[in-house]
């Protein structure tokens, strides 16, 4: 930096910027070209290769992830706006829990945000509690649990259909 128009101390001083006209700061950087690509229903961004630098190109083909720069497609920032939204119903077994795999296609990358829904019931019954849990790309389970009507004792609810909604991260 270079100082203007008074001396070091005063109020009028300002600064600017002393830019080399030699060329003698270093090579040139490289620029991505960027292209889109499809993945099912993800939008993904790909380095398809690269304009105006110096020295060794860098490496494309890689895709654009929520930190820098991923190999794989499975690891890219889904650009999409429209996430996937899935909805699953499942059996709750003798303990109360209802296992869910996801199944979408192409596979989610990353845990989804999993709600429960309220579970239904073969018979009229109390409140009923369901709790997610273990999620993962591929699945989770949910277990759930009913309120008596008398007695108000909570306890594992076998045989219900457990619902949840699932949105892509």
């Amino acid at each position: 930096m270079k100082l203007l128009g008074a001396s070091v101390g005063t109020r009028d001083a300002r600064l600017e910027p002393v830019i080399p006209e030699d060329g003698t700061n270093g090579n040139d950087g490289w620029t991505p070209i960027l292209g889109g690509e499809a993945d099912g229903t993800r939008s993904l961004l790909k380095v398809v290769d690269w304009t105006g630098g110096e020295g060794t190109k860098p490496q494309k083909g890689m895709y654009i992830g929520p930190a820098g720069y991923v190999a794989t497609k499975a690891d890219g920032f889904n650009f999409n706006i429209a996430k996937r939204v899935i909805i699953l119903s499942a059996q709750t077994n003798s303990s109360g829990v209802a296992s869910f795999t996801f199944g979408a296609s192409p596979a989610l990358s990353v845990p989804p945000a999993v709600r429960a829904l309220p579970a239904t019931t073969a018979l009229l019954s109390g409140p009923t509690k369901s709790t997610v849990s273990a999620v993962t790309a591929t699945g989770c389970t949910v277990t759930v649990q009913q309120q008596a009507v008398l007695t108000g004792i909570v306890s594992a609810l076998a045989g219900a259909t457990a619902n949840i909604i699932v949105i892509e991260a």
